[in-house]
């Protein structure tokens, strides 16, 4: 079995997310339309957004790796400065330094750092 590429999470609006994830990203989808969303991400993985059948809401958790805890912590200033919802602030669980903020349908996103 190969690894996983893409991430996809299943949203309420593509459009709404779509604008969430640039604004947080500081990139451009590569496609749009009204019921999904694809972003390159600098990893060359895909994050995709796809409109949700129905009222079925399923939360998934998305982790963003970085090489250090000041890395973290400067990630939490810059999406706090562009209206990420903190869930967690940034924290020490040793070895990993990390904060969780929160996507406009309520999927986590986990940023960290293992110490080296």
């Amino acid at each position: 079995m190969s690894d996983i590429e893409d991430i996809l999470l299943a949203v309420a609006d593509p459009e709404v997310s779509a604008r969430f994830y640039a604004n947080l990203l500081g990139s451009r989808p590569v496609m749009a339309g009204p019921d999904r969303v694809l972003f390159k991400l600098t990893s060359g993985r895909a994050l995709g957004l796809l409109r949700r059948a129905g009222d079925r809401r399923e939360v998934c958790e998305v982790d963003f790796p970085l090489e250090c805890a000041e890395a973290v912590d400067q990630a939490h200033i810059d999406w706090w400065d562009r209206g990420a919802r903190i869930l967690t602030p940034p924290t020490d669980a040793a070895p990993v330094r990390s904060f969780v903020a929160g996507d406009p349908d309520g999927h986590r996103l986990r940023v960290y750092a293992v110490a080296a």
